[in-house]
């Protein structure tokens, strides 16, 4: 199998610092819904247009290879802030010149593309064997080892005459000149969805085996670019496929179980039949013929990765600006699939020559599936810390956090210690705001699964931006009911209210976790008349009511009073001031609250001062539940 070594394992080392670089421009460079999506994307695009003055300059790649070496060893010492945006955005920039450089040098593109596609698919069956804690959130001596290990074999694959692998052709003429555009595209079409795991298991209610499937399709992919004549005989099939598969990941919305906009399971069959036909257009593409300079070749890599920064930012920033962002996946579909459309005489040859060949260079792909997909196995049996249990006392302990995608203020990947803090609080039901279960802008992640198994508490979601950003409810009751409502459009993301009804000494108790997202100043009260109506109703069954979260109110404000006005008691009202945000040691607001029905006596409230997200995790006791 014709496979760049260099190219597969560079790109892994790469996709480590883009996981670093990206959530750091909304947590580092910017703040998520305070600093203009236009100055973050700004930002971002600096780097990549400077990828452009590598293109001339072909012979800097191993330079470029080593500085995105360094670069990825120290992130591993960094603990956020300054240093680690900017040491994820000169490895981004080294990264991104040493690609180019080596399109430069490339008179084949065939390896180039196995070698880009065997990247992508060992990135994620590590990011997804990893539980979705990448290494360089990791503490301890281990993730240093396994660092060393990435960081060494792809500093062997820079040795002269070590970068290609089996039966690598010479110089073809320039062959495979269209595939270089088509990068940057592939690798946001691999993110959003034909390479997450993250999202296949938020389709499938937290399935491992799914995470498996994507993973194993990932690898299995690089056997469909290598030939994909044995596949399909003309380019224009995985190009439609690719398309139609954009399209089942964009629109896919259904209402399941109460919850309305959820991903539904048959969006796994879309994610790995993308994955095949994202590699077969590649590998398609690799084949056209024409003689190229280096320069321009170094030059379509630069721009493919333009590309993809601009249709990143596209589907991102959507929310900021409120614009539909559905298009932004399809319109990368159709970019690789016009570019691997045009069949050449040499890729006629090519399909004759490649029928004829033998399958047995698939065993290779074979065997490396299956190591994939035990890796990424092992994610089910990662240690949890679940050995806790609810405060006693005879009360009902409710916490409220809004997570942050995961993210603490100073930019690092902080589920493990908001899980700790939360365990410390030893809630019956925790109310969560902004959680991530897959956006590849934080990183790909499902952030509810590895919350909810570090508590062993169960997991019931409710989508709010999108089918893998809302708001969640955990608890170790019975749940008895579950729906949720659409709130009338405010902030960026959207908002939902979550209701669940749960069982409570023998009583039903209805729990509504929301994230509320007004307009600046609560200029229109519409969300809060909605959750004022959404509470009497549920209270007029003769239930208790507890409703919290991130509620984006102060207590002074009309919304709030529109709340109490339902029949709603503020359970912080002895604490006040009671405030949240931002987290440190100086909050200025109260925005976290937790709000009940009469009868109510709430005791024991508590907020911890920790810089694990930008609000602060808050708790209280209720009892008089009868």
């Amino acid at each position: 199998m014709r496979v760049r070594l260099d190219i597969m394992a560079g790109a892994v080392v790469l996709l480590d610092v883009v996981r670093v670089f990206l959530p750091s421009l909304i947590t580092v460079v910017g703040d998520a819904g305070s600093t203009p999506a236009e100055l973050i994307g700004l930002y971002a695009l600096v780097w990549f247009l400077a990828a452009f003055a590598a293109a001339p300059f072909a012979r800097i790649g191993t330079a470029a290879a080593v500085l995105l070496l360094a670069c990825r060893a120290a992130l591993q010492f960094t603990d956020g802030g300054t240093p680690q945006a900017a040491i994820s955005s000169i490895g981004l920039l080294a990264g991104l010149c040493w690609l180019v450089a080596s399109a430069a040098k490339a008179p084949d593109a065939r390896p180039v593309a196995n070698g880009f596609i065997a990247g992508l698919a060992v990135s994620g069956v590590l990011h997804a064997a990893l539980g979705g804690i990448d290494l360089v959130w990791r503490d301890g001596v281990w993730p240093w080892l396994v660092l060393a290990l990435e960081l060494a074999a792809f500093a062997l694959t820079l040795r002269p005459g070590a970068g290609a692998s089996g039966d690598q052709a010479q110089d073809a003429g320039a062959l495979g000149g269209r595939v270089w555009w088509t990068f940057g595209p592939a690798l946001l079409l691999w993110g959003l969805y034909t390479g997450s795991t993250s999202h296949a298991q938020a389709s499938t209610d937290g399935a491992t085996w799914a995470a498996v499937v994507v993973a194993t399709g990932a690898v299995l992919s690089v056997a469909v670019a290598e030939r994909p004549a044995f596949w399909t005989r003309h380019p224009a099939v995985p190009g439609v496929v690719l398309v139609l598969s954009a399209l089942g990941f964009a629109f896919g919305r259904v209402t399941a179980g109460g919850i309305h906009g959820v991903s539904p399971a048959w969006t796994l069959f879309a994610q790995v039949a993308g994955q095949f036909a994202l590699a077969g257009c590649l590998g398609w593409a690799a084949r056209s013929s024409g003689r190229d300079r280096a320069t321009r070749r170094g030059l379509a890599t630069a721009t493919g990765f333009l590309v993809f920064v601009v249709l990143f930012f596209a589907y991102y920033s959507a929310y900021d600006l409120g614009i539909p962002n559905r298009w932004v996946p399809v319109a990368a579909a159709v970019v690789v699939a016009a570019v691997s459309f045009v069949r050449s005489e040499r890729q006629a040859s090519s399909v004759r020559s490649e029928l004829q060949a033998q399958e047995g260079r698939q065993w290779g792909v074979l065997a490396a599936s299956v190591a994939g997909a035990l890796l990424v196995s092992l994610a089910a049996a990662w240690p949890g810390s679940a050995s806790w249990t609810p405060a006693p006392g005879g009360g009902l302990r409710v916490a409220a956090y809004n997570l942050r995608m995961g993210y603490g203020m100073n930019g690092t990947m902080t589920v493990e210690k908001q899980a700790k803090a939360l365990r410390s609080l030893r809630p019956h039901v925790v109310l969560l705001s902004e959680v991530d279960r897959g956006w590849f802008l934080n990183g790909g992640r499902d952030q509810l699964r590895l919350i909810s198994d570090r508590l062993g508490l169960k997991p019931l979601w409710a989508p709010a931006g999108d089918e893998v950003w809302g708001d969640a409810l955990l608890t170790d009751l019975p749940v008895v009911t579950v729906r949720n409502h659409v709130l009338v459009k405010g902030g960026p993301t959207g908002a939902e209210a979550l209701e669940v009804g749960v069982r409570w000494q023998g009583r039903t108790v209805t729990f509504i976790a929301t994230h509320t997202q007004p307009p600046d100043g609560w200029t229109d009260l519409g969300q809060a008349t909605q959750l004022a109506r959404i509470a009497r109703t549920a209270a007029a069954t003769g239930t208790p009511v507890i409703l919290g979260g991130d509620l984006n109110m102060q207590p002074s404000d009309r919304a709030f009073q529109i709340l109490q006005g339902a029949g709603l008691n503020d359970a912080f009202a002895s604490v006040r001031p009671f405030k949240t945000y931002p987290a440190g040691r100086n909050p200025t607001d109260q925005l976290d609250h937790i709000l009940t029905t009469p009868g109510l006596t709430a005791r024991d409230a508590v907020k911890l001062a920790v810089p694990y997200s930008d609000h602060l995790p808050v708790a209280v006791t209720l009892t008089g539940v009868r």
